[in-house]
């Protein structure tokens, strides 16, 4: 679902978007975010905290990583089980990566930088 009207802050010099509630990441489980045609996001929460990773596969370029299977802190894509980590992005078999995100939770809300 598009970001509408996204509420924006500044933190340490960077530009974070507001993308969702708090509860609304929760643990074994992906929650998609659409801000722009350029930031398709999946966020996951690992270990308590809210994680933020590009929700399109490297491998064919599918929008799904936020679908797959979450499991010690990790997601595999629903389409072509590649396995990511959810902290650093890299996938566990070394092939591409995906790109991640700088989150900030605060006071109910998750935020995420998106550089401009």
């Amino acid at each position: 679902m598009p970001l509408m009207d996204a509420q924006e802050m500044h933190a340490d010099g960077r530009r974070y978007v507001l993308v969702c509630r708090s509860v609304d990441v929760v643990e074994r489980r992906g929650y998609r975010v659409e801000i722009d045609i350029e930031h398709d996001l999946a966020l996951f929460r690992v270990d308590g905290q809210v994680r933020c990773v590009t929700n399109v596969c490297p491998h064919k370029r599918e929008a799904r990583i936020f679908d797959g299977f979450v499991a010690d802190g990790t997601v595999s894509c629903p389409l072509h089980a590649w396995r990511f980590d959810l902290c650093t992005g890299a996938n566990v078999t070394g092939q591409a990566g995906l790109r991640t995100y700088d989150v900030i939770e605060r006071a109910g809300r998750v935020w995420v930088n998106v550089p401009e």
